[in-house]
């Protein structure tokens, strides 16, 4: 059952796909080029003012996109780390993996905060930032379809196997907290 308040995720919008935003990176980069080609009386002030004027103008074009796409996040500080395994770092990186639930006495998120995604807790390494977006409390047992699939199960089944490995025992009635969170980008570390 989905979330009233919730609309779908990014991913599924069809704006969150890295082929659109590469699309769209090339067509903006054309667009630069074709601009300074309609200039020509630019080219006649020098080498130099071409180099600084362009290299601004390409710098704020693609700040604004990492802007519009909701990329930029640098410059927050992680409020923590979130530990992934070995198997989600790619669906985590390529928008597949929108949600994580956890354990609710191990976890403390805040939505609106950035996190670290790390494969444990003693790395510096982190494969990527991610903006937690909700958090919300449900017990296992009214987990749905949908926010298994996307915890990157397959199916409601293959979660339960999962958290019954990962935490010992699939208990309907545990409390757990849902995550939702969407990449930032890469990790600076990468």
């Amino acid at each position: 059952m989905m979330r009233p308040d919730k609309s779908l995720p990014v991913a599924e919008k069809g704006l969150g796909s890295p082929l659109v935003r590469n699309a769209a990176l090339f067509v903006v980069s054309m667009l630069l080029v074709v601009g300074f080609w309609g200039h020509a009386n630019f080219y006649s002030l020098g080498f130099m003012p071409l180099v600084f004027v362009g290299g601004a103008v390409t710098f704020v074009t693609l700040k604004l996109i990492m802007w519009a796409n909701g990329s930029l996040g640098w410059g927050r500080r992680s409020a923590g780390t979130l530990l992934f395994p070995p198997g989600d770092v790619k669906l985590v990186q390529y928008c597949a993996k929108t949600v994580t639930v956890r354990p609710l006495r191990r976890t403390r998120m805040r939505a609106g905060s950035v996190y670290d995604a790390k494969l444990s807790v003693v790395s510096d390494r982190a494969f990527a930032r991610l903006l937690v977006t909700d958090v919300y409390r449900r017990r296992l047992g009214q987990l749905t379809d949908e926010e298994a699939a996307r915890d990157g199960a397959g199916s409601l089944d293959e979660f339960r196997r999962r958290w019954a490995a990962a935490y010992g025992r699939w208990d309907p009635s545990e409390i757990v907290r849902v995550i939702e969170f969407r990449p930032l980008g890469l990790s600076r570390t990468e």
